[in-house]
Protein backbone atom coordinates (compact mmCIF):
# COMPACT_ATOMS: atom_id res chain seq x y z
CA UNK A 1 0.00 0.00 0.00
CA UNK A 2 2.83 2.75 0.87
CA UNK A 3 4.50 1.72 -3.02
CA UNK A 4 1.03 2.27 -4.61
CA UNK A 5 0.84 5.91 -2.05
CA UNK A 6 4.07 6.70 -2.87
CA UNK A 7 4.07 6.10 -6.73
CA UNK A 8 0.51 8.15 -6.81
CA UNK A 9 2.64 11.06 -4.49
CA UNK A 10 5.51 11.37 -7.50
CA UNK A 11 2.19 11.02 -10.38
CA UNK A 12 0.81 13.66 -8.65
CA UNK A 13 3.70 15.90 -8.72
CA UNK A 14 5.26 15.60 -11.70
CA UNK A 15 1.89 16.34 -13.14
CA UNK A 16 2.10 19.23 -10.94
CA UNK A 17 5.48 20.09 -12.46
CA UNK A 18 4.27 19.83 -16.17
CA UNK A 19 1.07 22.16 -15.18
CA UNK A 20 3.57 24.69 -13.87
CA UNK A 21 5.38 24.80 -16.74
CA UNK A 22 3.15 24.79 -19.24
CA UNK A 23 0.93 28.12 -17.64
CA UNK A 24 4.47 29.47 -17.53
CA UNK A 25 4.82 28.99 -20.65
CA UNK A 26 1.43 30.21 -21.77
CA UNK A 27 2.16 33.60 -19.67
CA UNK A 28 5.26 33.83 -21.08
CA UNK A 29 3.85 33.43 -24.45
CA UNK A 30 0.87 35.77 -23.99
CA UNK A 31 3.12 38.63 -22.43
CA UNK A 32 5.18 38.31 -26.20
CA UNK A 33 2.27 38.72 -27.95
CA UNK A 34 0.67 41.53 -25.57
CA UNK A 35 4.03 43.58 -26.43
CA UNK A 36 4.30 42.84 -29.95
CA UNK A 37 0.96 44.05 -30.66
CA UNK A 38 2.00 47.43 -28.24
CA UNK A 39 4.73 48.08 -30.56
CA UNK A 40 2.88 47.69 -33.45
CA UNK A 41 0.66 50.46 -32.06
CA UNK A 42 3.53 52.20 -31.06
CA UNK A 43 4.82 51.95 -34.81
CA UNK A 44 1.42 53.26 -36.07
CA UNK A 45 1.42 56.20 -34.16
CA UNK A 46 5.07 57.28 -34.97
CA UNK A 47 3.92 56.20 -38.72
CA UNK A 48 1.24 58.66 -38.58
CA UNK A 49 3.16 61.46 -36.55
CA UNK A 50 5.83 61.37 -39.06
CA UNK A 51 3.01 62.00 -41.96
CA UNK A 52 1.33 65.22 -39.86
CA UNK A 53 -1.71 63.27 -38.59
CA UNK A 54 -2.01 63.26 -34.92
CA UNK A 55 -5.64 62.27 -35.19
CA UNK A 56 -4.67 59.02 -36.16
CA UNK A 57 -1.35 58.79 -33.95
CA UNK A 58 -3.54 59.60 -30.94
CA UNK A 59 -5.52 57.01 -31.15
CA UNK A 60 -2.88 54.32 -31.99
CA UNK A 61 -0.90 55.91 -28.89
CA UNK A 62 -4.26 55.22 -27.38
CA UNK A 63 -4.30 51.58 -28.52
CA UNK A 64 -1.18 50.90 -27.40
CA UNK A 65 -1.95 51.87 -23.93
CA UNK A 66 -5.37 49.73 -24.11
CA UNK A 67 -3.44 46.54 -25.40
CA UNK A 68 -0.98 47.22 -21.92
CA UNK A 69 -1.78 49.70 -19.53
CA UNK A 70 1.54 48.63 -17.68
CA UNK A 71 3.64 49.56 -20.56
CA UNK A 72 5.46 53.00 -20.82
CA UNK A 73 6.08 53.12 -24.51
CA UNK A 74 2.25 53.33 -25.32
CA UNK A 75 2.33 56.71 -22.81
CA UNK A 76 5.30 57.96 -24.46
CA UNK A 77 3.92 57.53 -27.72
CA UNK A 78 0.50 59.00 -26.62
CA UNK A 79 2.66 62.08 -25.24
CA UNK A 80 4.61 62.47 -28.49
CA UNK A 81 1.22 62.99 -29.98
CA UNK A 82 0.11 65.78 -27.99
CA UNK A 83 3.37 67.22 -28.05
CA UNK A 84 2.75 67.93 -32.07
CA UNK A 85 -0.43 68.34 -31.79
CA UNK A 86 -0.30 71.37 -29.80
CA UNK A 87 3.00 72.85 -30.80
CA UNK A 88 3.22 76.74 -30.96
CA UNK A 89 3.70 77.44 -34.83
CA UNK A 90 7.13 78.96 -36.29
CA UNK A 91 5.20 82.51 -36.45
CA UNK A 92 3.98 81.75 -33.13
CA UNK A 93 7.37 81.71 -31.76
CA UNK A 94 9.09 83.91 -33.53
CA UNK A 95 7.18 86.44 -32.63
CA UNK A 96 8.59 85.57 -28.67
CA UNK A 97 5.00 83.33 -28.09
CA UNK A 98 2.29 85.94 -29.04
CA UNK A 99 1.65 89.66 -30.27
CA UNK A 100 3.33 92.38 -28.00
CA UNK A 101 -0.02 94.26 -28.25
CA UNK A 102 -1.71 95.00 -25.17
CA UNK A 103 -5.25 93.11 -24.52
CA UNK A 104 -8.07 95.17 -25.75
CA UNK A 105 -9.84 97.39 -23.10
CA UNK A 106 -13.28 96.75 -22.52
CA UNK A 107 -15.35 98.64 -24.65
CA UNK A 108 -13.40 97.11 -27.64
CA UNK A 109 -14.19 94.03 -26.37
CA UNK A 110 -17.78 94.54 -26.03
CA UNK A 111 -17.92 96.24 -29.94
CA UNK A 112 -16.23 93.33 -31.39
CA UNK A 113 -19.02 90.56 -29.35
CA UNK A 114 -21.98 92.68 -30.93
CA UNK A 115 -23.26 93.98 -27.24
Amino acid sequence: MKVISAAVGIMLLGASLILAYLSNSNATQMLAKKDAIVMKYVSDSTAALENGDTKAAIKFAKLAIKADPSSKKGFTSLEDAYKAKYKPSEDYMSNGGGSEQPAADEEEEEEDMGC
